[in-house]
């Protein structure tokens, strides 16, 4: 949607096809970090952006045991890169961008899952293209198709020519809840971590936390039923034992939504248009959310093509390249970086264990971790 609003903003005719049969509150948060929230400013949209997010100073880990590990100040980070962090409920951001676009006079169509992709002359390398919905209806024929659909996208199978394998790391259950506790502590990030697991607190706007816990299980493990209180069960013997804030967390969850969902990414590709067809979003680099950039390297990915787009005179071709060299670089370091993380915050094997005890000892010991962990996090804005 956001791709969407820049061109229409530019002058184009933008007409965006969604899965979606209607446009629902689902899903929890997503953490907007500086460099998402300077798009969100470019789109004229800084001051909603700001209202809509929480306020997020210091970001903090303790151990499962309680054991306090390390207090950081990320208002350094804010200073360094020029802007803050917002983390958002995602359906008051896609509502934000969704209210906009159409105010701007973009046309927006639900209900439709993209199925195919095609060239109006199949000869043409050129060709203008269409796509084809599971209904068997077709899109506008259009001078550019914009594939934005999701880490399993059909989309990508017209550009790659092929399928790409879906990668499965670990499952994470998230949603929001009333904040609770101590008021002082309501604009800390607060996470726990041990015995390769993880659970997470971080401050969204109206008094809400959003949370996220993870942990290894089997690819394909037995479920309980959703939105049954079974969900629940499974997260006290997942976290038995685990600090009162995490207990108190999962009694306060509303099972009837709760996500439960298995985080998958895909290898790093090497191309990402063909013709007249680009991806951008997920559709182009799924990531873990170990680094928080999944939603703002999509923003990224809207500013940096509609620049190009809005720019270039030299012909689509040109363009799309351009789009390509200045994208493939970043968002190929943000996948793997993210899926290394990973590995270390939930380790599967005892190479991947070695490294997670290393991290908790450091977590635990080290004077210089705070530090390289800001560090780590202004790199990647």
């Amino acid at each position: 949607m956001s791709t969407g609003l820049f061109l229409i903003n530019g002058g184009y005719k933008v007409h965006v096809y969604e899965r979606a049969e209607k446009i629902l509150p689902v899903g929890a948060a997503i953490s907007v970090w500086s460099n998402g929230v300077k798009v969100m400013n470019k789109l004229g949209l800084g001051k909603e952006i700001a209202q809509l997010g929480g306020r997020m100073n210091r970001m903090i880990y303790n151990g499962a045991d309680n054991t306090p590990f390390v207090d950081m100040d990320l208002s350094t980070v804010y200073m360094d890169v020029g802007e803050r962090a917002y983390p958002v409920a995602r359906a008051d951001l896609q509502q934000l961008l969704m209210d906009k676009y159409v105010e701007a006079g973009g046309k927006l169509t639900l209900g439709k899952t993209c199925v195919d992709v095609q060239r109006v002359d199949e000869n043409d390398q050129d060709s203008k293209t269409y796509a084809i919905f599971d209904d068997g209806s077709k899109s506008d024929i259009c001078d550019l198709l914009i594939g934005a659909d999701g880490i399993r996208s059909c989309v990508r199978n017209f550009v790659l020519q092929k399928n790409t394998p879906i990668v499965y790391h670990y499952t994470n259950w998230n949603g929001i809840v009333p904040m609770f506790g101590d008021k002082k502590t309501w604009d800390e990030w607060v996470m726990y971590v041990g015995e390769g697991k993880r659970a997470s607190l971080m401050p969204i706007a109206g008094g809400r936390f959003y949370f996220f816990m993870g942990a290894p299980l089997p690819e394909g493990a037995p479920a309980p039923a959703r939105q049954s209180e079974s969900m629940r069960e499974e997260l006290k013997e997942l976290f038995k034992g685990w600090p009162e804030q995490v207990q108190t967390l999962i009694d306060m969850i509303d099972v009837s939504r709760l996500n439960r969902i298995p985080i998958c990414d895909h290898d790093p590709l090497h191309s990402l248009f063909r013709g007249r067809v680009v991806l951008i979003g997920d559709a182009a680099h799924a990531t873990t959310p170990t680094l928080g950039q999944g939603g703002c390297q999509a923003l990224e990915d809207a500013e940096v093509l509609s620049t190009f787009i809005l720019t270039t005179n030299m012909g689509i071709k040109n363009c799309l390249q351009r789009y390509q060299d200045h994208r493939l670089a970043r968002v190929h370091n943000m996948v793997l970086k993210a899926r290394s993380r990973t590995k270390t915050i939930y380790p599967t094997n005892s190479e991947q264990w070695r490294e997670t005890e290393k991290w908790y000892n450091e977590l635990k010991t080290s004077p210089q971790v705070g530090k390289l962990i800001l560090k780590g996090i202004t790199q990647n804005l």
